[in-house]
């Protein structure tokens, strides 16, 4: 579209799957209800409510739903300055918010001059004011790295250490940790416990208790699990919840 912003709209059901492609414009994804994970070879994105993730043009990525979610995403061409140089999940303001909603009602082939044309303006400028959030996870580009990363996501636990993985992988835990950080920037242990903060979030978000992800995870308490996570956020699990609600 000849525009320098397009809306669309589209409802996905709980574990739908977008699988990988790429667009030639650059894309602003956002969630008004639900949680999503976007993937490319670099990493993956966790998008919570209230939270959007720019996407550069052309960057293949995937997306997996996490419960059922309402999307509503914009797209910019070329003239629209980007908040930030590559994928990152982006704070949405009430105005923002309002602003993809509404665009989505007015015409696609909105007139230079029109209401449209204004809203567009408008979101481009809101988009400078957008701070970047840490809800990434860097993955690894060594094949047999990111095969134990997939198995870590698919079942995220404390369970297992550095010593249990590097056996599964055929290696030394020296090698497993040096390449794991040379691969990723992060130590095993980091990487570990910023995949399981990720997940929390993801499951605050979606409603369960505290107390149902600490044992899920593998936390040896609630006190435990809830230390670990207002150590990483400043915020105790009750809180975040509350903040995210009001």
């Amino acid at each position: 579209m000849d525009r320098p912003v397009a809306a669309l709209s589209f409802d996905y059901a709980a574990d739908d799957h977008v699988p990988i492609h790429e667009h030639v414009k650059a894309q602003l994804l956002y969630a008004i209800e639900g949680t999503m994970v976007l993937s490319t070879r670099q990493g993956k994105w966790v998008l919570l409510p209230t939270r959007a993730l720019w996407v550069p043009a052309n960057t293949r990525h995937s997306i997996r739903m996490r419960g059922p979610v309402r999307m509503r995403t914009l797209f910019f061409d070329h003239t629209v300055t980007a908040p930030t140089p590559s994928c990152a999940a982006v704070s949405v303001s009430p105005l923002l918010r309002e602003l993809i909603v509404s665009m989505l009602q007015e015409p696609r082939w909105y007139a230079p001059a029109s209401r449209g044309a204004q809203m567009a303006a408008l979101i481009s400028s809101e988009l400078h004011v957008c701070h970047t959030l840490p809800l990434s996870l860097p993955w690894p580009g060594d094949a047999k790295l990111r095969r134990a990363c997939d198995a870590m996501q698919r079942n995220p636990t404390l369970a297992g250490d550095m010593e249990y993985w590097a056996s599964r992988l055929s290696m030394s835990s020296r090698t497993l940790a040096r390449r794991f950080r040379a691969e990723t920037g992060m130590s095993f242990r980091e990487w570990r416990a910023q995949l399981l903060l990720l997940e929390a979030q993801l499951r605050l978000a979606q409603g369960q208790s505290s107390s149902r992800i600490a044992n899920a995870l593998g936390y040896a308490s609630h006190a435990a699990f809830s230390a670990m996570f207002r150590k990483a956020t400043g915020l105790t699990p009750s809180e975040r919840i509350w903040s995210k609600r009001h």
